[in-house]
Formats: structure tokens, C-alpha cells, sequence
């Protein structure tokens, strides 16, 4: 289909590898047990105002929804006042990047601690049992609200979106490579689970590590346009295929936003409402966007010390592919890489050796010292997670299991 090729893979023609992006998402809690306080959390956007950063956007009630400054970094709340994200301009140094987000987390936390909240690192949130939905009035956000709570779905939380919270990672590399590179990142995803899971159930009090991926796959959500991607891309065109199993669910027309039961893309298209596609959501593990990036998104939010530990692990995997492909080749055994990502996050353990998240880890410091821009530092963290198996919310669970209280552990998690 010529409108997937040229939406989807054109945007690949002139890339190079080197530029990366971050979107880093926190849940702001109440430190009084209590919701989140709306004026609290838009006084703390607002107050990024006098610090250089001017509204972009604005909600539907007229309030201050994304505000930008002249690095191009963008902040917000995503889909609800649960959740602040930190939008980081994609540039060729992810120090530089680094360096800006901490800045601006200072600032945020500063203020929110002035008010007895608290931004924290943590992908499912520790309070959810005293928050509200607190939902974005954004057209955008209203549409999703909108479709979650008109289909059906496998489980009863159509509001998960408010408490969920992820660091998503965009790598630029050109269109020969995006194949190969999809592939890879694919099939990685169980490892990243056991270095970067950190979202536990905090309704089943379970030994559940990534309570995110059921939300998503379990949703009203199409599966094929969410979760864990088992499938080899040798070509473009495999790319092409994959893409037509994707479904839309969702347009503009006269200039509101519109739900319907999911259709598959070759079965929406009709020539006439081509336009359509810049409406496409997908929300997979890995995924291949519009702007030409391939985007890592299933690594939970990390605590704020390690927020680009996930970011530095997967830019550097990106140069130093066929190692970790190699290194990858002898651990499927004819399992898929659901079977293998749900046996971690769901508190399993696989038959690996026991160094073989060290030797991924060591793969990705050698493919940033390649880069010579120093951002192998921000790997640090992963040689002792990866030397004791410990992702952070094994950490958590562990450090509950022996009476800390949960207070605790979210003022350690925001530590930058």
C-alpha cells in the first residue's frame, strides 16, 4: 500500500543514524494520601513559564496543556494530572539531553514538594488507590477516554492511562537498516524487561514486575496495535505487511474527533480519506512511526537517578546490532518473545546464564563508546541490576516484603 510506504517508511529515506529522543513520563502523587491537587499540578506546568518555556497548546477549558522553550523540549500531563511528561527534543548527545531533563526536574520537583506532592519514578502509580482519573480535557486525550470507555476490553480499567507512567525512546537510523534494527529490538524486549520492569500491581498485590503490559494488551486497544511484536522483518515490505494487520479506530471529521469498532488499514483506505493516517495510533512495544524513528516503548519509568539508563541501553544496542543479535540467537529455544517477556514480568525466571544480562549490558557500552560522546556513563546503573538479576520493581517488592513502607521507597525513586 503506497499510503503505508510513504507514511511510515519515506520519512526513513534521508535518515542517519545518531540523533536520539526521550519522552519521560513520572506519576505526580499526593503525598497526603489524598488525589492529586488539580491546582497544585497546573501551577507546576505553569510555573516552567518563567523559566524560559512558552504555552504551545492549550485544553479545551483554555488552560496551559503543552508549553515548549527554545531547546524545542516540551512539557505536559499525559492524558491525565496523574502523570507529567518531560517531551525532550531528539538531538545527536544524549548527555546534552540529560543534562536539560535534570534541570527541569529540579525545578518540577522543587515545586511540588513545596506543596506536599511529589513527582517519583515509578511506572504504575504507588497511590493509585487515592487518585482520580483527573483526565487532560484535550481533544486528543478525550478521544482515547472516549474509545476505552465505548469497547470492550479484558479487564474493568478503562482509566488505566491515568496511572501509568513510561520512558519511550526514539532512535533515528536510515531505511536500509530499519528491518534488522526492528527485529532486534523485538526480540530484546524480554531482556529490557529484566533490567528496566518497574511497575507492580498494586491492585493484586502480586509478584507482578510490569503490570503495564496487561493494561495495554488487555484493553479495548486492537492487539495489533499494542504490546509484543513476534514477527522477523527481512525487507521493507515485511514492514509493509505488518502494517496492513494494523487497525484505525479512530478520525476527524468536521473537526471532531471520531471512535469506531477497529478496521484494518487496507479495509479503511478507500483513496478518498487518505488523510486519515496521521490519525493512526499504535501503542506496540517497538514500533516504526511517522517521524521516522523507531521508537522503543515498553521500558517502565525508571527511578529518576536512572531515568535515561533505558534511553542509553537501547541507542547503544542500535550500534552495536549484531552482537546482541548474535548473543540473542541462542536464547528463544522455540519460545516467542511473549512467552519469554511474560515469564519475567510476571515474576518467572528463565533458564539464562547467569551473565547474560552483564554481556547485554556490555554490548550497549560499547556500541556508546563508538559514539565517543561519553553517554556510556549513563549505563552505570545496569552493571549491579544486571549482576543481581534486580530489576527496580524486584527492588520494591523486596524492600515491602521487609516492612519499609512504601513512603520510603517513592522518595528514593525521586532522587535525581
Amino acid at each position: 500500500m503506497d499510503i503505508i510506504k510513504n507514511h511510515f517508511l519515506k520519512p526513513f529515506m534521508n535518515k542517519q543514524k545518531g540523533n536520539v529522543g526521550v519522552e519521560l513520563e513520572f506519576p505526580l502523587i499526593n503525598m497526603e494520601k489524598k488525589p492529586v491537587s488539580l491546582t497544585v499540578a497546573q501551577n507546576l506546568l505553569d510555573s516552567f513559564l518563567e523559566k524560559g518555556f512558552k504555552a504551545e497548546e492549550t485544553t479545551i477549558d483554555g488552560k496551559n496543556a503543552f508549553i515548549s522553550n527554545d531547546a524545542g523540549d516540551v512539557l505536559s500531563f499525559d492524558n491525565s494530572y496523574n502523570n507529567f511528561e518531560f517531551s525532550m527534543n531528539y538531538g545527536p548527545s544524549l548527555c546534552d539531553i540529560a543534562e536539560r531533563f535534570c534541570r527541569y526536574f529540579t525545578h518540577a520537583n522543587s515545586f511540588a514538594l513545596k506543596h506536599n506532592h511529589i513527582l517519583t519514578g515509578m511506572g504504575t502509580n504507588p497511590y493509585k488507590k487515592y487518585t482520580l482519573q483527573h483526565h487532560v480535557n484535550f481533544p486528543v486525550y478525550n478521544m482515547v477516554d472516549e474509545y476505552l470507555h465505548t469497547f470492550p476490553a479484558k479487564h474493568n480499567f478503562p482509566d488505566f492511562p491515568a496511572y501509568l507512567s513510561s520512558v519511550q525512546t526514539h532512535l533515528d537510523l536510515p531505511l536500509g537498516e530499519l528491518p534488522f534494527a526492528a527485529t532486534v529490538f523485538a526480540r530484546l524486549d524480554f531482556i529490557r524487561a529484566m533490567l528496566f520492569s518497574n511497575s507492580p500491581s498494586w491492585d493484586r498485590g502480586d509478584k507482578t514486575l510490569c503490570y503495564r503490559d496487561y493494561l495495554w494488551e488487555a484493553s479495548a486497544f486492537p492487539d495489533t496495535n499494542t504490546g509484543k511484536v513476534d514477527e522477523e522483518y527481512k525487507t521493507t515490505g515485511d514492514i509493509i505487511s505488518s502494517f496492513k494487520k494494523r487497525k484505525m479506530f479512530n478520525c476527524i471529521r468536521n473537526g471532531k474527533y471520531k471512535v469506531f469498532a477497529p478496521v484494518a488499514l487496507p479495509e479503511y483506505f478507500n483513496g478518498d480519506n487518505d488523510e486519515d493516517i496521521k490519525y493512526f495510533l499504535s501503542f506496540r512495544n517497538i514500533e516504526i512511526t511517522a517521524r521516522g524513528t523507531l521508537e522503543v516503548r515498553s521500558d517502565c519509568a525508571q527511578p529518576v537517578s536512572d531515568a535515561f539508563a533505558p534511553s542509553a541501553f537501547s541507542l547503544g544496542i542500535l550500534y552495536n546490532l549484531n552482537e546482541a543479535n548474535d548473543l540473542l540467537s541462542g536464547l528463544f529455544a522455540g519460545r516467542s518473545v511473549r512467552e519469554l517477556r511474560n515469564t519475567v514480568i510476571y515474576g518467572g525466571e528463565l533458564p539464562v546464564n547467569n551473565n547474560i544480562l552483564s554481556e547485554f549490558v556490555e554490548i550497549a557500552r560499547r556500541g556508546l563508546v563508538l559514539r565517543q560522546k561519553g553517554e556510556e556513563k549513563l549505563l552505570e546503573p545496569l552493571f549491579e541490576r544486571a549482576e543481581k538479576k534486580l530489576c527496580p520493581a524486584k527492588s520494591t517488592l523486596l524492600r515491602l516484603n521487609k516492612g519499609e513502607n512504601i513512603e520510603n521507597i517513592i522518595k528514593d525513586y525521586s532522587q535525581a
